[in-house]
């Protein structure tokens, strides 16, 4: 038995000696085919490459607007509700991936496009397809680790494809000149809104309360020299400032988060603590006409409050502002490359040398095979059916 397995594994090896000389002698018989072909397809592969129109890429790099730590931080707890309405207002970020897109947007290729005449130079019929054309010869990368963006443009003329590049960087400059982008931007915008509607407001607040004042008769100086008209007023205020901010929040947060419970909190604390200073203020005893009159001077009251601290955040978030510096910081300006970028003539060179060695050899295997079955009774009948059934 062992005998016979000893024999088996003599067989095999001398089956895989035999095999390994058949194929090199194969391989030194059509030695000149291999190197013929495999020197063909390098000759085409040359030819080809030469015709090639040579394509260079130009580089800009820059920095993107950064993101400052808002100073006003540490004094947002003296504004009271509107605090967190700033926060909130802070909280949109500017990753690089905005200011990719903003590069890639329809409206910055467009301009792009008309800028440089570029439907013509790519010899496209329309706007969609000129943007297509431009996407494929620009990327825009972000390097996540130094918080840099590059932008990479291939033209056929060096100097037009540094021109590009930069142009890309001066129209990113362009809309973030007149969109707000960074934090402190954002919340200048917002707070400017905002004091717009809460003038109009107040000034409508105001003529309201001048109407109430002739029709009830009670003046400015009483109602003030009230402690607890002017507590009620104010604490009106502290509560239309969270509302606005609890509808703020709510765009991004759900009732379980924490600030939105501590906010539901706060409002149904100060709702009560009003409702006990109504009702000890004698406000009930007064007349439909002096209510009116009490009302109108509480609305005016919550619009001036509404009003300064608006104001307030307003100068902390162009203080912050104006510490951001350049919004765009280009590090290096793209120039004319003085070397082509594409085709990479060596290295289609290598691939056609390999292609090539590898297709002969291909074909010699199969010339070898069908020479192996002419051979064999059997499978030379095969491969006579085989090629009448084919027609060959």
């Amino acid at each position: 038995m062992n005998d016979e397995r000893v024999m088996d594994t003599m067989k095999s090896n001398e089956e895989e000696e035999i095999s390994l000389l058949d194929i090199l002698t194969v391989l030194g018989e059509y030695k000149k085919f291999i190197l013929g072909m495999s020197l063909f397809f390098a000759i085409v592969a040359v030819l080809v490459s030469l015709r090639l129109t040579p394509t260079f890429t130009a580089k800009t790099l820059f920095i993107p607007p950064q993101q400052q730590s808002s100073g006003a931080a540490s004094m947002l707890a003296s504004l009271g509700g509107l605090a967190g309405l700033a926060g909130g207002a802070a909280s949109i970020k500017s990753p690089d991936e905005m200011y990719i897109a903003l590069m890639k947007s329809d409206s910055a290729l467009n301009h792009l496009i008309q800028e440089h005449d570029l439907q013509r130079r790519y010899g496209s019929k329309t706007l969609m397809d000129t943007r297509k054309l431009l996407l494929n010869r620009v990327r825009i990368v972000s390097d996540k680790k130094s918080g840099l963006i590059s932008v990479e443009v291939d033209d056929f003329e060096p100097a037009f494809s540094a021109t590009l590049a930069n142009s890309f960087v001066a129209e990113l400059s362009s809309i973030t000149d007149r969109l707000a982008v960074t934090d402190a931007q954002q919340r200048r915008v917002f707070f400017e809104n905002q004091i717009v509607k809460t003038q109009d407001k107040l000034a409508k607040d105001e003529a309201k309360l001048r109407e109430a004042q002739g029709r009830s008769g009670l003046q400015m100086p009483s109602i003030n020299a009230d402690t607890s008209l002017k507590n009620i007023a104010e604490l009106h205020g502290q509560i239309a400032a969270r509302e606005i901010q609890l509808q703020a929040i709510d765009r991004f947060a759900t009732s379980k988060n924490p600030e939105v419970q501590k906010l539901t909190s706060e409002l149904t604390a100060m709702r009560m603590t009003l409702q006990r200073l109504e009702q000890g203020s004698g406000l009930s005893s007064l007349g439909p006409i002096q209510q009116e009159a009490m009302s109108a001077y509480r609305e005016m009251k919550t619009s001036e409050f509404m009003l300064e601290a608006f104001v307030k955040q307003l100068e902390l978030a162009r203080v912050d502002e104006s510490k951001e510096g350049p919004l765009i910081q280009v590090i290096d300006v793209a120039t004319p490359p003085e070397r082509r970028s594409s085709p990479k003539r060596t290295f289609i060179l290598l691939i056609s040398l390999l292609v090539g060695f590898f297709m002969s050899i291909l074909v010699v295997f199969v010339r070898q095979s069908i020479r192996s079955l002419k051979n064999e009774p059997e499978s030379s009948l095969q491969l006579s059916r085989l090629k009448a059934a084919w027609k060959l």
